[in-house]
């Protein structure tokens, strides 16, 4: 079958650091295409893949106790006006950001001094300062606070998405609306069949597809990435619950890694707070059916459970809240803590791959390195491309 499509760089995988990657590379060259399916109207019967940015609230921040996540972080965030502006949508909300937790705990005095190196606005509290300025919170003695004003918040992930691909179309990039099958290196490019039997032939390939890429087959080399399902639990908030929760920023738990969303407005017209805690106890879907046989679930009523008693125990306004339910998402760990962006395949076939279960945050600018990549165009940048690459021996 002779390919029907023609393009300079095809890039697959319409996530978060996939429309990033479009986006940038659209600005540097002609003849670029994102492919990638869009949101399935009824996830129970979708027989295709899934993606993680389905949903409302991510929290961003430039406080991180790893100076790499925390450069990209600001270096996003610092772009969301561009990316707005591109687009004419809008996908952030400046809430603020508490980090929280045991006074000697490394990971807030880490977060601290990465955040005081890039400038970010930033002042730490004392436990009777946080049950000041957060009255709904109910945090034990001895309890330190990391505050981020201003660059701090949420972002709703489809809108990001979202706003993304529309910067990349009006740049010339083309959107393609489809699940990718099979990705092959030819002596002259890279040949990308779609689910509908299309092809697309290309210079060179960006696979972005997320949890879904090696379990697809999607990368030629072995990328060991593991792939953890993780479970939320959101309860809906209303009126005299939401009047209690004024000015509740974004909130991290330094003990746990517990990550809690304030309340955010849902497609069914509702509002929902929300709460995520990971462990190395989540399944690990090995199969592409398995994953999506996830996505499909409620998650684990065993964390619904958990997570519910761990929000009545730091917001009790919340024992008011009558409906909790869970959703399913994916994380997807690299061996080295941060994303792959390199070549898998000569120059052909390249990889950015890897959110480690905060990629959100930082998805416009591993989208800008993964897009000078594949470009061939030198740049300048604080985190360099051998921090990125495959490890040796996988």
């Amino acid at each position: 079958m002779e390919p029907n499509r023609i393009f300079k760089t095809v890039i697959v995988g319409r996530g978060l650091i996939g429309s990033a990657a479009a986006r940038h590379l659209a600005k540097m060259q002609d003849g670029v295409a994102l492919v990638g399916p869009t949101e399935p109207m009824d996830r129970a019967a979708h027989p295709g893949v899934f993606a993680s940015h389905y949903d409302e609230g991510r929290m961003v921040r430039i406080v991180d106790p790893d100076p790499v996540w925390a450069e990209t972080a600001k270096r996003s965030i610092d772009r969301y006006p561009e990316i707005a502006a591109e687009s004419g949508q809008s996908f952030f909300t400046p809430s603020g950001y508490l980090g929280y937790g045991a006074v000697e705990a490394p990971s807030l005095t880490r977060s601290q001094e990465n955040g005081q190196r890039l400038g970010a606005a930033i002042s730490t509290l004392d436990t009777a300062e946080i049950r000041a300025r957060y009255p709904f919170f109910s945090v034990p003695d001895d309890t330190r606070g990391l505050s981020e004003t201003g660059t701090a918040g949420h972002v709703s992930p489809r809108g990001l998405v979202r706003a993304q691909a529309e910067a990349a179309r009006r740049h010339g990039a083309e959107l393609i609306d489809a699940e990718v099958r099979r990705i092959d290196g030819t002596r002259t490019g890279v040949t990308v069949e779609t689910a509908d039997g299309s092809l697309l032939k290309a210079d060179r390939v960006l696979v972005a597809a997320g949890a879904f890429t090696e379990l697809c087959g999607l990368s030629p080399r072995r990328l060991a990435l593991r792939v953890f399902g993780r479970t939320v639990t959101l309860v809906r908030i209303d009126d005299e619950v939401g009047a209690a929760l004024v000015g509740m920023p974004t909130v991290g738990h330094a003990g746990t890694g517990a990550y809690i969303l304030p309340p955010i407005a849902y497609p069914d017209g509702h509002r929902y707070l929300k709460i995520g805690i990971g462990t190395t106890d989540d399944p690990e879907p090995d199969t592409a059916e398995a994953l999506k046989d996830w996505f499909k679930s409620e998650g684990s009523q065993r964390d619904k459970v958990r997570f519910k008693a761990f929000l009545e125990d730091l917001i009790p306004v919340l024992a008011e809240a009558r409906d909790w339910h869970t959703d399913s998402c994916a994380v997807t760990w690299t061996a080295t803590g941060y994303p792959y962006i390199d070549f898998v395949d000569g120059d052909r076939i390249a990889l950015a791959v890897g959110g480690n279960g905060k990629g959100a945050k930082s998805s416009d600018d591993w989208g800008w390195i993964a897009a000078h990549m594949v470009a061939k165009r030198d740049f300048d940048h604080p985190v360099t491309l051998d921090k990125l690459r495959l490890p040796q021996g996988l």
